[in-house]
C-alpha cells in the first residue's frame, strides 16, 4: 500500500520563527522513560524550543538565548554586538549516560542542559588560526559517540571531541581531530562510524574507538554537502544541487544516487524502516524507501508531500520505527506533523 501522509489536527508553534540554516529542526524523541517529545528550532542567537506530552494536550516552551563571550574568554555584554553569537545548528544529543543541548554557534560552541536551563560549558573557537580558509568563524556538525564522548566540526575542518560528565559541568575538549581542508559541514555516527563532511564536497570516515580516519569520499561535483545520516551501514548524503548520494562506508563507493529535489535540500532524516525523508528550498517533502545494504543498494520513490509557499529547513521522524514526520519551514513558528495513512 503506498505511503501518504496528513496534517496533524493539533498545532505545535514555537515562540520564534525557525532561521534558513541546514538540519534547523531540533527533535529529543519520547521514550519508555519519558512520555514526552521535545522540538526546537534555531532563530538568529535564540534557541526557542516546546515539550509536548504524549497526547498532545500538554505544552511546555523554551528559550535559551546564546552567551556573549568576549576577549579572554569573559562573559559579554548582551548588547556589544562584537560578541553576539548566532546559531548556526542545534541539536539535542542522547548519550548513554546524559542527555544534552548543544548549540554551535559562530564564535563558540554551547553546552546546556537538555532543557537549556543551565550552561555546562562554553568553548570559544579559535579566530586566528593560520591554516584558516573560511572567512566566517562557525560551528556546525554535532553528533554523540559512545558513551560520553560529543563531536563538533568546525569553519577549520576540525572535529572536537569532548568528553561529557555524567553529572556536573566539567566538559573537556579530549581532543582534535583533522582531515578537512574547508569548514565541517555535518556530523553523524552510529556503534562504530563517525562520518563527517565539507563545504567542497568531501566525506571522511572515522572509526569511533581510535578517532582515527579510515576512508575518504571524494567529491562527485562542485556542489557541498548540506546533511548527512546513515542507515544499515550506508551513508545517505544531501547536497545543494538538490542530488542525494549514498555511499558503502568500507570501499568509499558510490552505490546509488537520486535527483532528489530541484533546489537545495536542507535536511535529511533516515528511520529504522529504511525510510528517508529529505526537505528542501522547493516547498516539498519527499520520502524514499531504502532497502538491501552498501553494497546491494536498492531506492524507490514512496511519496511526496508539498507545503505551499514554504522553504523548508528541518526534518525528523518522531519515532524511528514509524514513518511520521516533523517538520521546520523558514520564517515559521510552526512545527509541521505529518502523519503516516
Amino acid at each position: 500500500m503506498p505511503l501518504s501522509f496528513k496534517k496533524a489536527p493539533q498545532s505545535i508553534s514555537v515562540k520564534w520563527s525557525a532561521s534558513h540554516l541546514s538540519s534547523n529542526l531540533a527533535i529529543n524523541r519520547a521514550s519508555e522513560t519519558r512520555r514526552a517529545t521535545m522540538y526546537g528550532v534555531a532563530h538568529k542567537s535564540g534557541f526557542t524550543m516546546i515539550t509536548v506530552s504524549e497526547d498532545g494536550t500538554k505544552q511546555i516552551q523554551g528559550q535559551v538565548i546564546c552567551r556573549p563571550v568576549g576577549n579572554n574568554n569573559a562573559l559579554a555584554s548582551e548588547n556589544d554586538v562584537r560578541f553576539i553569537p548566532y546559531i548556526v545548528q542545534a541539536a539535542f544529543i542522547n548519550l548513554p549516560i546524559r542527555n544534552i543541548l548543544v548549540l554551535a554557534c559562530t564564535k563558540s560552541i554551547q553546552i546546556y542542559e537538555l532543557d537549556g536551563t543551565t550552561n555546562l560549558h562554553t568553548h570559544v573557537l579559535d579566530k586566528n588560526h593560520p591554516n584558516r580558509t573560511e572567512s566566517s568563524v562557525y560551528a556546525r556538525g554535532i553528533a554523540g559517540v559512545g558513551q560520553n564522548l560529543l563531536c563538533v566540526g568546525n569553519h577549520l575542518g576540525e572535529v572536537l571531541v569532548f568528553n561529557i560528565p555524567q553529572k556536573g559541568s566539567t566538559v573537556t575538549l579530549k581532543e582534535t581531530i583533522t582531515g578537512h581542508q574547508f569548514g565541517i559541514t555535518s556530523l553523524v555516527s552510529n556503534a562504530n562510524l563517525l562520518i563527517s563532511s565539507d563545504t567542497s564536497g568531501f566525506i571522511l570516515i572515522w572509526n569511533v574507538r581510535t578517532m582515527s580516519q579510515i576512508n575518504v569520499i571524494q567529491p562527485v561535483d562542485e556542489s557541498g554537502v548540506t546533511a548527512l545520516t546513515i542507515w544499515n551501514n550506508c551513508i545517505a548524503a544531501s547536497y545543494a544541487n538538490g542530488m542525494i548520494r549514498f555511499f558503502d562506508p568500507e570501499n568509499a563507493q558510490i552505490c546509488g544516487s537520486i535527483a532528489a529535489h530541484a533546489r537545495c535540500i536542507n535536511g535529511i532524516d533516515c528511520n529504522e524502516q529504511g525510510l528517508l525523508a529529505s526537505v528542501s528550498d522547493d516547498c516539498f517533502v519527499r520520502i524514499w524507501k531504502l532497502t538491501g545494504d552498501g553494497e546491494n543498494l536498492q531506492i524507490s520513490h514512496e511519496c511526496n508531500h508539498r507545503i505551499e509557499n514554504s522553504q523548508l529547513v528541518g526534518v525528523k521522524f518522531l519515532n524511528l520505527s514509524r514513518a511520521d514526520l516533523a517538520i521546520a519551514s523558514y520564517d515559521s513558528s510552526e512545527v509541521t506533523i505529518l502523519r503516516a495513512i
